[in-house]
């Protein structure tokens, strides 16, 4: 009986050193992967033998830098995680426990707590910095409060301040930079110098031909907006009330007719976009405008006048720039069926 109990002793020993010098080996070849930049093959060896090298904390290690390297900072996250519990549990909950703001040296200067803190605040760090408007805000939440408390462990564990320095401004430029990409609403006035053309047709009653008029028109229009913009880019819709005088006169062979300082008024509707090309001062775009003009042309006796109310939508090329508060607006482009471009300057206000 003694024999055999000495017997299952010695090869419970024996297979004790053989699975240590097993998995001393592993360890060896993903350093060996680490130090030849194959990250891959260190999860690899670690998914054939993990039953083992989950027990040993210098396997851990390696494969949180494997995972780091590819930049699945999830998985990193999650191994660091074990290596602060179940491995240093007792430590870990007595640094958690400790209202201190710095804790008692022996509490980590025997592990490695502090090194695993600083991982698992960078790294979530990381993975709120590179987060994207598809991720769920709770997660990007989650990311965010997870660093900030390993920044807490942290300073408990009196950690280099240039490691506190580095995870909190990435941070602190994630909401920088969610800030200025957040779109802010605003309303806005805008006054504008105007020019536009006008075709207006001469209709002989009795015959019914049709003579072409142009009419040019200049004025002014004042109008309201609302916008929506962020660090690169703006949205908007507005619309524009213009008063204006027209000369007008016949532009091919038939009757002769001339007016000049003739009411014109008409209504710009439409939505627009700007980007933010050169600087934070500079924005190119685009609007989409429907307009709506009357003008109040006389016809001679005998004749009539068509199209004195006309409708027409086009594009406008736009041009602003901030000057001392105020933005400096041109605007070209045309407005269908008119024959030729339409021209605006002006200063747009935001309250």
């Amino acid at each position: 009986m003694k024999k055999l109990i000495f017997l299952n002793l010695f090869f419970l020993s024996l297979s004790s050193v053989i699975l240590a010098a097993d998995t001393n080996t592993n360890i060896k070849k993903m350093q060996l992967a680490l130090d030849k930049n194959n990250p891959e093959s260190v999860e690899e060896i670690y998914d054939n033998n993990e039953e083992d090298l989950s027990k040993n904390w210098m396997a851990l290690e390696r494969l949180a830098l494997s995972f780091e390297r590819r930049n699945k900072f999830k998985e990193a996250v999650n191994v660091y995680r074990k290596l602060v519990s179940p491995f240093n549990l007792a430590a870990h909950k007595a640094i958690i426990d400790s209202n201190a703001q710095k804790v008692p040296e022996n509490l980590y200067s025997g592990n490695k707590l502090p090194y695993y803190y600083y991982k698992l605040a960078f790294l979530n760090a990381q993975l709120f910095a590179t987060s994207h408007k598809f991720v769920p805000e709770t997660e990007r939440t989650k990311f965010k409060k997870n660093a900030e408390g390993y920044l807490l462990l942290l300073k408990k564990v009196n950690a280099d301040e240039n490691d506190l320095k580095l995870v909190n401004d990435l941070i602190l430029e994630k909401i920088k930079v969610e800030d200025q990409m957040a779109y802010k609403k605003s309303w806005y006035v805008l006054f504008d110098f105007i020019s536009w053309q006008d075709r207006v047709y001469l209709v002989d009653n009795v015959t019914g031909t049709k003579s072409p008029l142009l009419s040019t028109a200049i004025g002014s229009s004042i109008g309201l907006g609302k916008k929506w913009s962020n660090a690169k880019y703006e949205f908007n819709i507005e619309g524009m009330y213009s008063m204006a005088t027209s000369t007008i006169s016949n532009i091919a062979d038939g009757p002769t007719y001339q007016q000049s300082s003739v009411p014109v008024k008409s209504i710009i509707l439409g939505p627009g976009m700007y980007y933010k090309a050169f600087s934070d001062k500079v924005f190119v775009g685009l609007q989409l405008p429907v307009s709506i003009r009357t003008g109040s042309w006389l016809a001679p006796d005998g004749y009539s006048l068509q199209d004195l109310k006309q409708t027409g939508a086009g594009y406008f090329f736009q041009v602003k720039f901030a000057v001392s508060g105020i933005f400096i607006q041109t605007r070209l482009g045309k407005i269908f069926p008119n024959p030729a471009s339409h021209w605006s300057i002006g200063a747009l206000y935001d309250f």
